[in-house]
């Protein structure tokens, strides 16, 4: 019985998530639904500045005002321990394991030992799918480190469909472009996984200029001021395939 009144509750909270229209809509069903669950402080979206995120990007959070405004000005998102973590591919984390503070470097210990300060202790983090052209994460935070498994289990739940409603949002806020060629196409996507205009022109059997040429093309049609704002571009457009 119990088992399909969480069900049921679920559903519903998926279906209000579905309907909303607005991403501050969608953040305030959230936050209200995992602060009644008793998460102290709750996190989620892409691993951006949380004050200035992209257009095409989302940042809920309630943390404490106080901390954001110093984590923004010090472009701590740069080097987020939390942030790092999920990037490089731990699914789950808590964030006073061994195994995760372990390799982390002076300042990020520093970037935790502020954010306790704040009341930000008992957190827990997991890696959400890379459904929009950056990467994300969410983070569940305590005051005390016996919240049930269970709670954690529909917390992570509960993310998961905030996050696929947000990128739909976002994505259907995203400006259009103009269509890029099939070369643009292909030296910006070889461009996001790090290769340099003399590698490219390599694997496509073009001369170096060329490749320069693709790249200066598309990003006048994507209306880019650089080459990695044009990939960008181009991931939330659709038109290249996501940075795995």
């Amino acid at each position: 019985m119990r088992e399909n009144l969480i069900g049921a509750e679920m559903i519903a909270f998926a279906a209000a998530c579905d309907a909303a229209a607005t991403l501050d809509e969608l953040n305030g069903i959230w936050r209200r639904r995992l602060v009644d669950a008793g998460f102290n402080f709750v996190a989620l979206g892409v691993h951006a500045d949380p004050l200035r995120p992209e257009r095409t990007a989302y940042v809920f959070q309630n943390y404490p005002e106080e901390w954001v405004a110093h984590f923004s000005a010090q472009r701590y998102h740069l080097v987020d321990p939390v942030f790092r973590a999920a990037e490089a591919g731990a699914e789950e984390f808590v964030w006073t394991d061994p195994d995760f503070l372990q390799p982390l470097s002076w300042r990020q210990r520093r970037i935790l030992n502020e954010a306790r300060e704040f009341g930000l202790r008992h957190g827990r983090t997991h890696r959400l799918a890379s459904i929009l052209p950056f990467r994300a994460s969410a983070s569940l935070v305590t005051s005390e480190p016996d919240m049930p498994e269970e709670a954690y289990a529909a917390g992570k739940l509960i993310n998961v469909i905030v996050h696929h409603r947000a990128a739909q949002l976002c994505i259907a806020a995203a400006p259009r472009f103009e269509e890029l060629r099939r070369r643009e196409r292909q030296c910006l996507e070889l461009c996001a996984h790090g290769l340099v205009d003399a590698d490219i022109a390599r694997g496509l059997g073009l001369s170096v200029a060329t490749v320069r040429r693709h790249i200066e093309r598309a990003r006048v049609r994507l209306r880019a001021n650089t080459r990695i704002q044009a990939v960008a571009r181009a991931i939330a457009s659709g038109q290249i395939k996501p940075i795995a």
